[in-house]
């Protein structure tokens, strides 16, 4: 039978996390891979506790009088939202001495990273249930199949003057699996059309939008979140971080996964999302 030392077990977390951090919350967070959310992380300086919000408006266009009258400029002025970074996450365990000498490396590694991917999903939770708060249409027809209420979504975005590029979909598992991969059409995309969507961790893409797939909470349970091109801005303060204290009295090392990070929609009412709930 194989064993496992203390110095094993300690130094499998430490190698373990600081390779679980990065790698999960870039390859397994949902959100952070969606081009609609606007990461401002390199704004952050230390110190900083909020990012000020310049939310999106229109410019209206305006006739050159060729007699010299002179046009009416259109202020733009910081708005007073502000993106805080306020969620400041922890993720607390602790491994008695005992645990240490008789647990399997692979036991702890898993356990971690488990740890870690719930960081992740609370990071989800926090960006979609933002942009739900803020959408500025929420559908809540019944649609035939999941390629109509898709295409409603590319309507709506289309009649508020959404740029095209960037446009994605979060959808839940009861649509993606009830209404859209029922029909063959989407199935079978990648035989007729393209598979690059899959090469780069996508479902599918289907009227401009990049289909991906999440068990968030924050998501309707039959429907789906669309974000436009920078409608929702997320910025961490302090990156995932890993810390150890030994506990030498009570006989345990006690450990925390740490992340302190905000997020903000670009807009109060954010012509640049759509929510699809079906009733």
């Amino acid at each position: 039978m194989a064993t496992t030392g203390v110095s094993d077990v300690a130094s499998t977390i430490e190698k373990v996390v600081s390779a679980l951090t990065t790698r999960t919350l870039i390859q397994q967070s949902v959100a952070l891979n969606m081009p609609g959310v606007w990461d401002r992380s390199g704004e952050v300086r230390p110190g900083m506790d909020r990012l000020d919000m310049i939310e999106l408006a229109e410019l209206a266009v305006q006739n050159v009088d060729e007699t010299g009258a002179a046009m009416t400029p259109q202020t733009i002025t910081p708005s007073a939202a502000q993106l805080l970074l306020n969620r400041h996450k922890s993720i607390p365990f602790s491994i008695t001495k005992r645990g240490e000498l008789q647990s399997k490396i692979a036991l702890v590694q898993r356990t971690v990273e488990n740890g870690i991917r719930s960081l992740v999903a609370e990071v989800d939770d926090a960006i979609f249930a933002e942009a739900v708060a803020n959408a500025k249409t929420t559908d809540t027809a019944a649609a035939v199949d999941g390629l109509t209420s898709i295409r409603r979504a590319a309507k709506q975005m289309d009649l508020d003057n959404v740029p095209k590029e960037q446009r994605a979909i979060a959808a839940s598992p009861g649509f993606m699996m009830d209404l859209l991969l029922a029909n063959n059409n989407v199935i079978r995309a990648n035989e007729f059309g393209s598979a690059d969507p899959i090469r780069v961790a996508q479902v599918a893409s289907i009227y401009g939008f990049a289909i991906f797939e999440s068990s968030s909470a924050s998501l309707p349970d039959d429907g789906f979140l669309a974000l436009g091109m920078e409608s929702v801005a997320f910025a961490r303060q302090r990156a995932v971080s890993f810390e150890e204290q030994l506990q030498v009295l009570n006989q345990r090392t006690d450990y925390t996964v740490t992340h302190l990070y905000g997020t903000e929609s670009t807009a109060a009412t954010n012509p640049r999302i759509y929510v699809y709930d079906p009733a």
